[in-house]
């Protein structure tokens, strides 16, 4: 995998992200990150390419939806369709 898939264009952002940039975009330590590989107590998703960990951007949007607390705007407004 080029380089040039993690780095991000000017008009989005890169959908395949390095331990480090998902820990950024998580806003969590990479050491959280890297302990959840082998615990799985988060669950975050995750694919190994050889040595390289990737993380899906769009995955990781889907888990944090999945795991929103206190109702959000979408669940208000299936409700009421």
């Amino acid at each position: 995998m080029s380089a040039t898939i993690l780095e991000s264009t000017a008009n989005a952002a890169p959908r395949w992200l390095s331990t480090k940039a998902a820990a950024a975009y998580l806003g969590l330590a990479v050491s959280t990150l890297n302990n959840d590989r082998v615990t799985r107590l988060l669950g975050l998703p995750f694919s190994r390419m050889g040595r390289r960990i990737l993380y899906d951007r769009l995955e990781l949007d889907a888990y944090l939806l999945a795991r929103m607390e206190g109702g959000s705007r979408i669940q208000a407004q299936g409700k009421g369709a």
